[in-house]
């Protein structure tokens, strides 16, 4: 049976795909199992012609921890964090 942080690592090298073509990228910040808590930076690509293509950060929480929760790993808390644009 697969660790925990080796399923983490495939599910998030599963979705890189879904967010490289737009110019994002999915870095894994901390994952800590004796926490149940997992923490990736998100940074956000952008397309011009169809902006709402862009996975957003809610959405990629969402596939990450369906992802997880496929391959028997659930934690209590996935954070999707993104940089703050505005500022």
């Amino acid at each position: 049976m697969p660790q925990a942080q080796d399923v983490v690592e495939e599910v998030l090298a599963l979705l890189e795909p879904m967010v490289a073509p737009d110019g994002g990228s999915i870095r894994l910040a901390e994952f800590s199992p004796e926490r149940s808590r997992l923490t990736v930076d998100y940074s956000r690509g952008s397309n011009d012609v169809c902006a709402t293509c862009v996975l957003d950060g809610d959405s990629l929480k969402a596939f990450i921890e369906e992802g997880l929760q496929s391959r028997g790993v659930e934690l209590a808390e996935v954070t999707v964090r993104e940089p703050d644009l505005a500022g």
